[in-house]
């Protein structure tokens, strides 16, 4: 092994492989893979596609397990360090993570804000960040938006943003790929600065050979195996060749053909002792709460520049409630007739009873209806709050748990939106239909059971949102779960009493649709509605109580489905 190897390993792999799969499925994407890396050095990861670069680097980072032996990171177990001080170790996947509405300037100081401790005094804060600024070149950029980037910019400032938390240690899984040659050889140029003035080490795994003699060394990998650990040009040296292509070509001429002749040979040598812990210049990211004010801050941009979701809640906000008052019409007069309050004289009852019989029937039927029409509409409103919340920004979610975000504080901010959208939409709804409709009752408590009503369903889709790896399959499964609403609340379609016990507790569209028709308890109408439906109509308060609970549990199956994204072991 060259002799960098017997310096103090800043990164220290003995023995590692990573399996997948069991039985005849079962397949070793790394074998046994043993390397040293000395401190503030620049490695390149080179091998052809599908020889285990990508899975080195994953494991070297502390994202990927692996099936046997040890990785230390400054003496430390790299799960240890990724656990404790998650800053110490910067990894940038292919393609970066970001929103594309925010600019630089911003994508910056939210990043300072989110992974910074909050002990860093604010001026101390600031002259981090310029200096961040300057070391990667991007003061032009801080006005534009990050979408309208080139794709050597963008790589930029992927590598800006991990270098805020000042980590020891950056792992970059195809950086320069794609990048015109100009643009690769000045990100070179500046990792090399980065590992030698900084003293960083650094680890990219890259298909780009041209500018290898910028690095330290490389390492080559041939079906999940180290062929070589060393200087670039000894690597050529050491097979006979000017052309790493050769290289390539004969690793994998002698792999079709099963005679390896002098290739595929393990040539790294024997590994120093492992290295003792040492501290590292780094901290702990900031605690949940001082996160969750910034991810407010920063949820709240992002809706205002979101125009057509905007559009989009306001074309809900103002057309469903017309569609209630629409379908309403018809039944207006009878619905008004039997709103009043329940008469104690027996002459006045007696002289209305026929008019009684004659619309009541008609106008339970209306009543029960729009009560649940508008709870169907409300639900299908706190499916678009909820289902892509989540879902649509997966990348930039598990990049900042990787940097130590507190899944409590993320989920928490998307609960904190969903809950004002509801409120908006429920108080429209409520106001409107009562005022359009004649609608009888507490506004306050028809209010109170539609907006935990359209909470309850949104906070249960960003759970789903949580789940699902993209927006398209969040949003399909919550438009299944609202369709279900309607035929399992049996407040229209009968059910065999066994399936109504059994689906009843777990429908929202029935608590809210029973608690909204115990809001005209106090009204002849209810009692018409009660007389013409088989269907129990439960408590206003208990109706309260079990949409309180699916929200609650829904809450935090979104909380287990976010910390899994990415798991902190």
């Amino acid at each position: 092994m060259h002799t960098t190897a017997q310096m103090h390993a800043a990164i220290f792999v003995e023995n590692v492989s990573v399996t997948v799969g069991h039985g005849r499925s079962r397949k070793d994407l790394v074998r046994q893979i043993s390397i040293a890396v000395p401190e503030g050095s620049f490695l390149s990861v080179i091998g052809a596609s599908g020889c285990g670069k990508s899975t080195l680097l994953r494991a070297l980072a502390g994202i990927q397990p692996v099936s046997s032996g040890r990785v230390l990171l400054a003496g430390h177990p790299v799960e240890t360090l990724r656990q404790q001080l998650p800053l110490a170790i910067g990894y940038l996947p292919q393609f970066g993570a970001f929103h594309g509405d925010l600019t630089v300037a911003e994508i910056l100081d939210f990043a300072v804000a989110l992974r910074l401790p909050s002990t860093v005094p604010a001026p101390t804060r600031e002259q981090w960040r310029q200096h961040i600024i300057d070391l990667a070149r991007i003061r032009p950029l801080l006005g534009q938006k990050y979408r309208t980037l080139s794709g050597g910019q963008m790589r930029r400032i992927a590598l800006a943003e991990e270098l805020i938390g000042d980590p020891a240690f950056l792992f970059l899984d195809e950086l320069t790929s794609g990048l015109d040659p100009y643009s690769e050889h000045e990100l070179m140029v500046w990792l090399r600065e980065l590992a030698h003035g900084l003293h960083k080490t650094i680890v990219l795994v890259t298909h780009a050979v041209g500018n290898l003699g910028l690095c330290d060394s490389v390492i080559f990998l041939h079906d999940g195996r180290l062929c070589y650990q060393g200087p670039h040009d000894q690597f050529l040296a050491v097979h006979e060749t000017e052309s790493i292509e050769a290289i390539f070509g004969g690793y994998q001429h002698a792999s079709s053909v099963g005679e390896f002749s002098g290739f595929d040979q393990d040539r790294s040598g024997e590994l120093p002792p492992p290295p003792e812990p040492h501290a590292l210049n780094t901290a702990p990211p900031p605690g949940s709460f001082s996160q969750l004010f910034t991810l407010v801050r920063r949820q709240y941009i992002l809706l205002m520049r979101d125009r057509s979701q905007i559009w989009l809640h306001l074309a809900l906000l103002v057309t469903f409630p017309l569609l209630v008052a629409i379908f309403a019409t018809k039944g207006l007069p009878q619905v008004r007739s039997l709103s009043l309050s329940i008469e104690t004289n027996p002459v006045q009852m007696l002289t209305e009873h026929l008019d009684y019989l004659r619309d009541s029937f008609s106008a339970a039927a209306l009543v029960s209806g729009l009560a649940m029409f508008q709870v169907i509409l409300l639900t299908l409103m706190g499916a678009n709050n909820g289902a892509r919340e989540i879902a649509k920004e997966r990348d930039v979610l598990e990049k900042e748990l990787r940097a130590g975000l507190s899944p409590w504080a993320y989920v928490t901010t998307k609960g904190l939106l969903v809950a004002v959208l509801s409120m908006a939409q429920a108080f429209w709804m409520s106001w409107f239909v009562k005022t359009v409709c004649g609608f009888p009752g507490s506004l306050v408590s028809q209010f109170e059971i539609l907006s935990i009503t359209t909470f309850a369903m949104s906070i249960t889709c960003l759970a789903i949102s949580s789940a699902s790896k993209s927006p398209e399959r969040a949003s399909l499964l919550a438009i299944y779960l609202v369709g279900l609403q309607l035929p399992l609340s049996g407040a229209v379609l009968a059910l065999p009493e066994i399936v109504s016990t059994l689906c009843r507790p777990f429908i929202a569209a029935y608590w809210g649709w029973s608690g909204y028709l115990k809001t005209l308890s106090d009204y002849r109408i209810y009692d018409v509605v009660r007389q013409s439906t088989d269907t129990y109509i439960a408590d206003f308060n208990l109706c309260l109580l079990v949409l309180g609970l699916h929200a609650a549990i829904a809450g935090v199956m979104a909380w287990i489905f976010v910390s899994r994204a990415f798991p902190r072991r």
